[in-house]
């Protein structure tokens, strides 16, 4: 089993999954990341992410959230080759390049073989 079906596996694991219903489900957001550079477009269904390659576009098949709260939440983006579990928390978030964004992201990837977590903010899509 390689080191991203692993690493998945292990956060799919860690978190509680919740029925999904209309009024609790996000905006389509956009996001983005600093040092190192990182891009997310995201719909309840899907996700372009771009980090380290070209843009991929990959499934959401699961939202998840914390137990009896409605942040953080949880959303696994699954690509062939790819994975990326995005952590979204509803506060206030700035990097050098924006400021004031109502999201902040935290994406468990890899660079290759290699796990990385990126941080970064979200906003709804205009």
């Amino acid at each position: 089993m390689g080191m991203t079906r692993v690493f998945g596996a292990a956060l799919l694991g860690a978190v509680t999954t919740l029925p999904t219903h209309a009024q609790d489900l996000l905006p389509p957001l956009i996001c983005e990341g600093v040092g190192p550079d990182w891009s997310l477009t995201m719909t309840p269904d899907e996700g372009e992410f771009t980090f380290a390659g070209p843009p991929l576009t990959m499934p959401i098949p699961q939202e998840s959230r914390a137990e009896g709260r409605p942040f953080p939440r949880a959303y696994t983006l699954l690509g062939g080759r790819d994975t990326a579990i995005v952590i979204l928390n509803e506060r206030r978030c700035d990097t050098p390049v924006v400021t004031g964004w109502p999201y902040e992201a935290n994406i468990l990837t890899q660079k290759g073989e290699q796990p990385v977590i990126l941080f970064g903010c979200c906003q709804p899509k205009e």
